[in-house]
């Protein structure tokens, strides 16, 4: 299969706003290069030195790369023309610094994407309790719990801060037994984690239909049961059917890695579909987002309960107040 492969050239103020333009092309899933995803590739010690290229040692001066796949079809051509018209709409109108924006546009085969990915992605530690491996590595887990990924399209594999600061939270709370919500869950990572720490129920949402297929392929790789694993596509702010699909159960623990943006406009939803004292994990905020997404939570119901931070990216741990 041919995608069009977009890379747009950003900082970590301009990932959060870049974001804002690829969801509202519909766009939810996409995969992130910076200088913090090199770091976890240097310091594990299973990957040899030789996998890396020479002009990747350099720093890369806080360069955020954003990398979107788009199908080669009417749809992937319709999104490709809004987001370069909001990219172009950025240049001419932020009045941030938000990096230069360069818009690079290439086209690539999807199996040319995944061969080049097997050069250098192994098994890495996330936290106390897990590992990360693609198919075709074997890991010695030491008794960490094994989560088996495979770098698909734009989907995520667990490098990027956001992701292990939500597992790192999440491998710190009883699951066990718990229903869970994974929402905006792109490969489906933080709800197959769930899973795995024991939970009852675990339902993955994306508006992304390439990013459900992909959760509910990756969550058969790791052989959680079809009846314990739903997910779902749409937007739940947008789609009455996928609310009200998402509504029919109340959940004990919420994990969320979007933008801090859509977070802030899903915490009255998140407030509304959690069980009382339930825990909201959430992710993707950038460190100048922080303040106004913890005022929007609190607002919603909720008391903070713990913050984490990797460099600029910030994830917090919720309880739902008692209503009054």
């Amino acid at each position: 299969m041919i995608f069009h492969e977009l890379i747009i050239n950003t900082n970590s103020l301009g990932y959060e706003i870049v974001t804002g333009v690829l969801l509202k092309a519909g766009i939810s899933s996409f995969a992130i290069e910076d200088r913090a995803d090199l770091d976890i590739i240097l310091t594990n010690k299973s990957i040899p030195v030789d996998y890396i290229e020479e002009g990747l040692l350099e720093d890369s001066g806080g360069i955020v790369r954003i990398k979107v796949y788009l199908a080669e079809n009417e749809q992937g051509r319709l999104a490709l023309e809004e987001i370069r018209t909001g990219i172009e709409q950025l240049k001419k109108e932020s009045e941030f610094d938000l990096g230069s924006l360069e818009f690079i546009e290439n086209k690539v085969n999807e199996s040319d994407w995944q061969d080049n990915w097997r050069e250098f992605f192994q098994p890495f530690p996330i936290g106390e309790r897990f590992i990360i491996k693609p198919s075709w590595e074997e890991c010695v887990s030491d008794g960490r719990i094994v989560l088996e990924i495979d770098p698909e399209s734009s989907f995520g594999t667990g490098q990027h801060e956001t992701t292990a600061l939500c597992l790192e939270l999440l491998e710190k709370i009883p699951v066990r037994d718990k229903t869970v919500l994974d929402m905006g869950c792109g490969s489906g990572i933080l709800g197959i984690g769930a899973s795995l720490m024991g939970a009852k129920n675990v339902v993955c949402v994306d508006i992304d239909k390439n990013a459900t297929e992909i959760a509910a392929k990756n969550a058969a790789k790791n052989d959680i049961r079809n009846d314990a694993f739903t997910v779902l596509c749409g937007d739940v702010l947008e789609d009455k059917e996928t609310y009200n699909a998402v509504k029919s159960r109340k959940y004990d623990i919420i994990l969320s890695n979007i933008a801090a943006d859509v977070i802030c406009r899903m915490a009255p939803v998140f407030h509304d579909i959690i069980i009382e004292d339930g825990i909201l994990i959430c992710s993707g905020i950038i460190a100048e987002k922080k303040e106004i997404t913890v005022g929007s939570l609190k607002e919603s119901g909720f008391t903070i309960a713990e913050t984490a931070e990797k460099n600029d990216w910030v994830a917090v741990k919720c309880i739902r107040k008692p209503k009054e």
